[in-house]
C-alpha cells in the first residue's frame, strides 16, 4: 500500500473508532508507522504531529477529516519547505532538526557520530565565467556525486551556497568517515559537464567526531567547519579532522 494511503487509512480508523479499545489499536498502528525506516522524513513528521494530537485529545474528537489527496498535498508542501529546490537535498532547517535528534540519541546510547562539511574550491570563477545557470547545474551534479558516495550510510544536506554537510550516525570506526571523505574528494576532482564546457574544481572537507568534549550538536557543526578551513589553509583538495589539526590528508 502507498505510504500516504496507508497513513490516510490509519487516520480514518482513528476517527471512526467506536470504542477506546479500537482507538488504542489504531493509535498503535500510527506509532508503528512513525518509527518505520521506509517512511519519508516529512511524512513521518506529519504522522508524529497527528500522534501528538491523539495524546492531547481523544482521536474521535480530532475532526481529522483528511482525504488521500489532502495528505498528498500536505506531504508535498512539507517536502518543498524542508528541501533545497536546486539539489533536492534537505535544507539547512531540516538538517538542523535531524542533527539535534540524532545527536541526542547518539549521546544517550553511546554511539559513534561524525559530521562532515564539504566546501567547493574555486566555485565563484565558474559562476563568473559561465554564468549562474552553469553554477546551478554544477551544484546539482555535486549533490548527486556526494549522495552516490554517502549512500544510506548518512544524511546529506545543502547548508547554502557551495557548502554541503553530511551526518554519519552509527559509525563502526573513525576511519569509515575518513574513507567517505577521501572518496568524495576524488569524486569532485572528476570533470563536470556543464554543456558549454568541461569544468574541473576541487573541494575542502572538515570532519568532526563527537566525543566527551562535544557540548551539543552546534559544536559538532562549528568544529567541522574549523577543520574545513584548516584543509583550505593546507592547500585545498584535502580533508582535515578536528581537533587533530596535524592530521591533514590529501
Amino acid at each position: 500500500m502507498d505510504a500516504i494511503k496507508e497513513l490516510n487509512q490509519i487516520v480514518l480508523e482513528i476517527i471512526t473508532s467506536s470504542s477506546y479499545g479500537e482507538q488504542m489499536i489504531a493509535g498503535q498502528k500510527l506509532f508503528a508507522y512513525t518509527v518505520r525506516k521506509d517512511i519519508d522524513g516529512d511524512l513521518r513528521d506529519f504522522a508524529e504531529n497527528i500522534a501528538l494530537l491523539m495524546i492531547q485529545k481523544e482521536g474521535r474528537e480530532l475532526h481529522l477529516e483528511f482525504m488521500n489527496t489532502d495528505l498528498q498535498k500536505t506531504s508535498h508542501e512539507l517536502h518543498l519547505a524542508k528541501h533545497d529546490p536546486l539539489t533536492r537535498l534537505p535544507n539547512r532547517g531540516l538538517f538542523y532538526e535531524r542533527l539535534e535528534k540524532i545527536f541526542d540519541v547518539s549521546r544517550k546510547e553511546n554511539r559513534r557520530l561524525a559530521l562532515i562539511i564539504l566546501d567547493l574550491d574555486e566555485f565563484k570563477p565558474v559562476n563568473d565565467t559561465y554564468g549562474h545557470d552553469a553554477g546551478d547545474l554544477l551544484l546539482g551534479q555535486v549533490a548527486s556525486r556526494i549522495k552516490a558516495v554517502v549512500g544510506d550510510s548518512g544524511i546529506t544536506a545543502r547548508l547554502g551556497g557551495d557548502e554541503f554537510v553530511i551526518l554519519l550516525p552509527e559509525l563502526q570506526n573513525d576511519k569509515q568517515a575518513q574513507t567517505i571523505a577521501q572518496k568524495m574528494l576524488f569524486s569532485i576532482k572528476k570533470p563536470f559537464d556543464l554543456s558549454a564546457s568541461l569544468v574541473f574544481i576541487d573541494s575542502s572537507i572538515g570532519i568532526c567526531f563527537m566525543d566527551e568534549t562535544t557540548k551539543g550538536p552546534r559544536d559538532l557543526l562549528k568544529n567541522a567547519d574549523l577543520a574545513m578551513y584548516e584543509a583550505k589553509k593546507a592547500g585545498r583538495g584535502r580533508y582535515a579532522v578536528y581537533p587533530r589539526k596535524e592530521e591533514v590528508e590529501k
